[in-house]
């Protein structure tokens, strides 16, 4: 009788593993190559100099903080916020408007940063807060505001995204060197500019993560290529 065998299987050849499991063996350059990562053209973070606004909108209160930042430095100018409790709504928008109006008039910032609106249950709150937003953006002028929300602050700033305003404000005065009082509307401004700071600072990574999955895909799709065949 003749046998009859099958043909063996090529078995796929085993992906190098690290040394260790810590993530201080992990080497970025074993996984995405290109000139972004070559030794003649390093990658630099973001070190221009330029001045912050940063913006709490709120329908009571709007705090605003002003910091330089000059390459990984950053420093507080002014800070404080635009008082309109008392005042019927219309004058609170008005007043609103004008207050960031001076504020851009005497700073003159190069770019400004908001915290983005927070949608709760109380829905009549999010209207306020929004109109008070609105009033505080018609006053940019042409300055394009980049916005941030309150979870996404405290992560970039305290390293927790549920710190409360009192850890907030610790931060800003061990970051900033802010001295004197500092109110919580002031602290939670001077955060959202820390935040863009740090945002635009890192902006060459981000450009450079964007691009990696797609780098990853197609050496994966050469890897299962050479495998198959």
């Amino acid at each position: 009788m003749k046998a009859c065998f099958a043909s063996p299987l090529r078995r796929p050849e085993r992906m190098p593993s690290y040394r260790s499991k810590s993530w201080r063996a992990y080497r970025p350059e074993t996984l995405v190559t290109g000139p972004a990562l070559s030794p003649a053209a390093p990658l630099r973070l973001r070190a221009d100099a330029c001045r912050i606004l940063g913006l709490d909108p709120g329908s009571r209160r709007t705090g605003f903080g002003v910091i330089a930042v000059e390459g990984p430095d950053s420093r507080c100018l002014a800070h404080g916020h635009i008082e309109v409790e008392a005042l019927p709504l219309a004058e609170r928008l008005a007043r609103i408007h004008a207050g960031v109006s001076a504020l851009i008039a005497q700073w003159r910032p190069t770019e400004v940063a908001i915290e983005r609106v927070f949608l709760g249950r109380n829905v009549d709150s999010a209207l306020k807060l929004g109109q008070a937003r609105g009033a505080a953006l018609a006053a940019l002028g042409g300055l394009e505001p980049a916005e941030y929300a309150p979870r996404a602050v405290k992560l970039a700033t305290v390293g927790f995204g549920a710190a409360d305003k009192v850890q907030v404000a610790h931060m800003m005065r061990t970051l900033l060197k802010v001295e004197g009082s500092l109110s919580a509307d002031a602290a939670d401004a001077l955060a959202v500019a820390m935040c863009h700071a740090q945002h635009r600072r890192l902006a060459p990574l981000q450009a450079l993560r964007a691009t990696t999955p797609r780098r990853a895909a197609v050496r994966t799709r050469a890897v299962r290529t050479e495998v198959s065949g």
